[in-house]
């Protein structure tokens, strides 16, 4: 099984069947095992469905390891939407916060019971979901942070309520600046910049004895940097909460690697040497140490290019050395494919050997 672009996937040239079930607002579209064929993947594009899970030759014998199960990423997200777009229809029933709560501890619970310590950032996003995948996803990041310095599990509710709220402000946002295209103004950016406030405002003003001080503040600071330059206090170093600085690192890293109307996604190793590059000026670079140090750069499945001009695919990771995982080739440096189908390296024990960059399909160079 691999994570695929649909916009690579040839079903005229090649067999692919869908490795797991694919959701669209809740609804299931695809089942998995189902063949794809050029009808379904139309229909994914016309969703703003990106990526999607596949089985086909080359991902043989792969199996993906889920930070969270897929249908509970799915189950969460449709709760964050629909508590969201209750805001978003002027509604005075306002937030239900027993749903939001259960929500957080169950993410919880299955992140505390994971005894693999890595964090497979998920990728399978629809271009119109961006805020609810993205509160979500800052959400378990921010747990798993918090599970790595070691916080209990009062605190780690108080840091996940926070993250998965962090951005409910940008439901009081004109979504047509939220969604621009093309670089904002000054003015459009001023309006953006308030989102942190409207939403400290509105869980204050509403939800004030329901939420603790630290998950406010969370929604308040997490875009606050280390130096003073961020907003809206310009706030710095350890004036700003721990559990903000956490989140303010989640929260652009989610961002880097998600697509975007105005850019592509960057690379889960690309945004990773990007953060740490910042961790000494934007963002509190102890926490950047932790926070990076249990990404799976390299996911299963992957198509990478090797050192010495080589192809493979990523098989499985080595759980100590999460950049070094283990890999089949699929090319030769010479460019040949191979007719061996299970040619494994294992980059801890090859030495001379490291990932140049990952590929979006075998065919790229």
């Amino acid at each position: 099984m691999r994570l695929i672009n649909v916009n690579y996937i040839d079903t005229e040239k090649y067999e692919y069947y869908v490795g797991k079930a694919i959701y669209n607002d809740g609804v299931l579209l695809l089942q998995d095992n189902v063949k794809l064929n050029d009808s379904y993947i139309k229909q994914l594009i016309s969703k703003g469905i990106n990526y999607i899970y596949v089985v086909d030759e080359i991902s043989e014998g792969i199996e993906i390891n889920e930070t969270i199960p897929n249908e509970k990423l799915v189950e969460a997200k449709q709760v964050i939407k629909d508590q969201f777009n209750i805001i978003k229809k002027g509604k005075n029933i306002g937030l239900n916060m027993n749903i939001i709560n259960n929500t957080v501890s169950e993410l919880l619970d299955i992140l505390i019971s994971n005894r693999d310590i890595s964090y497979n950032v998920n990728q399978l996003r629809t271009v119109d979901d961006y805020l609810y995948e993205h509160s979500l996803n800052v959400a378990v990041s921010c747990i798993y942070t918090g599970i790595l310095l070691k916080y209990d599990k009062t605190k780690l509710q108080k840091l996940a309520l926070g993250a998965l709220l962090h951005d409910i402000g940008k439901t009081f946002v004109d979504p047509n600046i939220l969604n621009k295209p093309s670089k904002l103004t000054i003015e459009e950016r001023k309006e953006v910049e308030k989102h942190p406030e409207l939403g400290y405002r509105f869980i204050y003003d509403n939800y004030g004895n329901e939420i603790s001080t630290l998950s406010k503040q969370i929604i308040l600071q997490h875009h606050e940097k280390w130096n003073g330059k961020g907003y809206p206090n310009q706030l710095s170093g350890e004036g700003i909460y721990e559990l903000a600085r956490i989140c303010s690192i989640a929260d652009v890293f989610d961002a880097l690697t998600a697509d975007r109307v105005y850019r592509k996604a960057m690379p889960i190793y690309v945004a990773s040497e990007y953060i740490y590059s910042l961790g000494y000026n934007e963002f509190d670079f102890e926490i950047v140490k932790i926070f990076l140090s249990r990404i799976v750069k390299f996911k299963e499945g992957s198509i990478i290019k090797l050192s010495d001009g080589s192809k493979a695919i990523v098989y499985s990771q080595n759980k100590h050395m999460l950049d070094r995982p283990v890999v089949k080739l699929l090319q030769d440096k010479e460019g040949r494919f191979v007719s061996h189908k299970n040619i494994f390296i294992d980059l801890i024990e090859e030495k001379t050997l490291f990932i140049e960059r990952q590929l979006e399909n075998i065919f790229s160079n």
